[in-house]
Formats: C-alpha cells, sequence, structure tokens
C-alpha cells in the first residue's frame, strides 16, 4: 500500500508516494512554465495535463491514504485561485473514486503536527525530514521536504 501527498498548485504542483515502511516511490512537482498565451487556455489544458498525470499515477499504485494540503489565498496570489481550487477538487474527485482516505491539513498545522511549531523554519523540517526517512543530505528543493511530511503523515494517520 502506498500513501499520497499533494500541494495543489496549477504552476507547480508538488507530490509524494511513500510505502508502508518509508521508502520513497517518488517525490517532485508537476511544473510548467507560462509561456506568451492567453491565461485562461493555459490553465484549462494544465488542469487537464494534471488530471491526466494522476489518473495514471492512481492506476499505477494502490494508494491507501493521501494528504491534501489545504489552500490559502492572500490579495498577492488570487488571481489563479479558481484554477487552483479546481485542480485541488480534481484530485479530491479521483481520490474519492478509488476510495482513497483523504486528510487535508494547512501548512501551519503540518508543521506544528512534525516539530511541535507552527512557525518552524524550512530548515528544520528539510532536517527531521532527512532523519526520518535516513537521507545522507537535506531534501532539495524544500517543497520536497514537505510532500515527504505529509505524506508521512497520510502513512501514520492511516495506522490510527
Amino acid at each position: 500500500m502506498y500513501h499520497l501527498w499533494i500541494d495543489p498548485g496549477i504552476r507547480k504542483l508538488w507530490y509524494a508516494i511513500i510505502d508502508e515502511n518509508k521508502n520513497i516511490i517518488d517525490a517532485w512537482a508537476l511544473v510548467d512554465e507560462l509561456k506568451d498565451v492567453d491565461l485562461r487556455k493555459w490553465n484549462i489544458r494544465r488542469l487537464k495535463n494534471i488530471v491526466d498525470f494522476f489518473v495514471e499515477l492512481l492506476d499505477k499504485y494502490e494508494i491507501e491514504s493521501s494528504c491534501i494540503e489545504k489552500i490559502y489565498f492572500t490579495k498577492y496570489n488570487q488571481s489563479n485561485a479558481e484554477y487552483v481550487y479546481g485542480v485541488r477538487w480534481a484530485l479530491i474527485y479521483l481520490l474519492t473514486k478509488k476510495w482513497v482516505k483523504i486528510k487535508e491539513l494547512g501548512p501551519t498545522e503540518i508543521k506544528k503536527y512534525i516539530t511541535g511549531n507552527g512557525k518552524a523554519w524550512k530548515t528544520m523540517m528539510q532536517t527531521a525530514i532527512k532523519r526520518l526517512f535516513w537521507l545522507k543530505k537535506l531534501p532539495e528543493p524544500h517543497d520536497i521536504a514537505d510532500s515527504l511530511w505529509m505524506a508521512w503523515i497520510s502513512l501514520i494517520s492511516n495506522k490510527r
């Protein structure tokens, strides 16, 4: 059985998959940079590509549980909010179709859950992930550490 974490985004979407023994199966990002195109058409195409990727991923791995990061928008990042919410709910729908358990946590909750401090620095999270997964070096970029934490939270919360 596998455990999945997703940090939904439209330009960058981070994910990680681990198994029951904390072996890292996959941890990376789906990245698509904007080019000089119609933004609405680009966002719709991007949403389709993300859904297609996760349909294949969910067919390939028997995902038992997942953790999806909650999204917070400020006045600085509201321009793509409708698409990010679209990505998030499309993925929740796909997970639900496969009967995958879903847990939702916000960034502060994740940090508090792992370090006891909701305002933990990224390096604290990276160091903790390095130790938990017996890695030789800090996971880079720091978003990978976040994704591995969320996959681990998905694993341990599933055992409760």
